[in-house]
């Protein structure tokens, strides 16, 4: 007997305290020999994201990923974020293959610092990745077919600080 599997579908992703599909943890650079820190803080309704990169051959990184989810997002054409950045710059990266290593999907956040922000993500403006690198490819529509996991990006060339809140995500 064949048992059909059924993808998650997700509309919104709430961050607060409520929230029980998706967990959500730091990744940083010392697996490749970085030193950068990061913390996750949970609160009642946002999740705070902060730490230190701590530059170390031009390859210092930290992100926020969730768990990993098989999800189906292709009945959508974007996403819309509620958060609150600094001056920093940060992506939004969402992973359809197994490995953390592997190529994935990539996009620029531009929000205004210090404030709430509500942004909107076009999945035509993804780009392909890996490493960090641009792969110059735009987004194979297939892949949103096949999601397992979301990351919030940050990179930075000199040592500093970092901190970003983030309330919800929302498909359109």
């Amino acid at each position: 007997m064949f048992r059909k599997i059924i993808k998650y579908i997700p509309s919104t992703i709430l961050f607060g305290e409520d929230e029980s599909r998706f967990k959500w943890n730091t990744f940083d650079d010392h697996l490749i020999g970085g030193r950068s820190l990061s913390l996750v803080e949970q609160r009642e309704s946002v999740i705070k994201y902060s730490g230190t990169i701590k530059n170390l051959n031009n390859s210092s990184w930290s992100c926020l990923r969730s768990n990993k989810l098989d999800q189906d997002i292709s009945g959508y054409k974007g996403l819309k974020i509620k958060l609150k950045p600094d001056k920093n710059t940060y992506s939004f990266q969402m992973e359809y293959n197994q490995g953390w290593q592997d190529e994935k999907c990539s996009c620029l956040i531009q929000a205004i610092p210090d404030q709430w922000n509500v942004v909107d993500l076009k999945f035509e403006n993804f780009q392909h990745i890996q490493f960090g690198k641009n792969l110059k490819q735009d987004l194979n529509p297939s892949v949103l077919n096949h999601i397992l996991r979301y990351n919030f990006y940050v990179t930075r060339k000199s040592t500093g600080s970092f901190n970003l809140e983030i309330e919800y995500i929302q498909f359109y």
